[in-house]
């Protein structure tokens, strides 16, 4: 006998769980929520992804693949680390100001509910912003070596206030900063690269 397969996309699913996820917290997402959301009922959820708090942890993996990947390729793709800098955070304020998203950064405002979440979520939280930082400190280190940066420059230090910056644009943009006054931000967060 041959396995059922499913009959939905199961990216499609959890990207539209992590909306929802994103937009009303852990604790103001039901399962009603969930089921609506994903075009599933909730025995398939289960059996797919397993209970709420499953499911959150698949998002966040979500999250991190799609949503701060596309972040961490601007990077990565840049000519010179400034730029790649610059086009990380500009990059987070076009996340923030899209209609198609909740807005802020799921990963901080889950952090920011931390009282909601059990151990094992929280440790997944906090352990996506510092591989955020541990990335950007190797691009920082990486551009220094090749004398793009002054030889004086922390780079772990720097390394940690741009991941700041990042998070603090988001909490920010949620209590409704405009992205004129977050973008100029930016400037002065490149400053830290001299």
């Amino acid at each position: 006998m041959m396995a059922r397969t499913r009959e939905f996309d199961e990216r499609q699913a959890l990207i539209a769980a992590m909306l929802v996820f994103w937009e009303k917290g852990y604790e103001g997402t039901s399962i009603q929520d969930l089921e609506h959301a994903m075009g599933l009922n909730r025995t398939s959820i289960y059996n797919a992804f397993g209970n709420k708090r499953a499911v959150f942890e698949r998002v966040l993996a979500c999250y991190q693949e799609s949503v701060m990947g596309e972040l961490l390729a601007k990077l990565d793709h840049a000519p010179d680390i400034r730029t790649g800098i610059r086009r990380l955070l500009e990059g987070a304020l076009d996340i923030h100001f899209n209609d198609q998203y909740p807005g802020g950064c799921l990963v901080v405002l889950s952090v920011l509910e931390s009282g909601q979440h059990t151990t094992e979520s929280n440790e997944a939280t906090a352990r996506l912003i510092h591989e955020l930082r541990g990335v950007l400190a190797t691009r920082l280190s990486r551009a220094k070596k090749a004398g793009e940066l002054p030889a004086h420059l922390d780079t772990g230090s720097t390394a940690t206030a741009i991941a700041g910056m990042l998070a603090g644009m988001m909490v920010l943009g949620k209590a409704h900063f405009s992205r004129a006054a977050l973008h100029r931000s930016i400037h002065q967060a490149l400053r830290l690269l001299d």
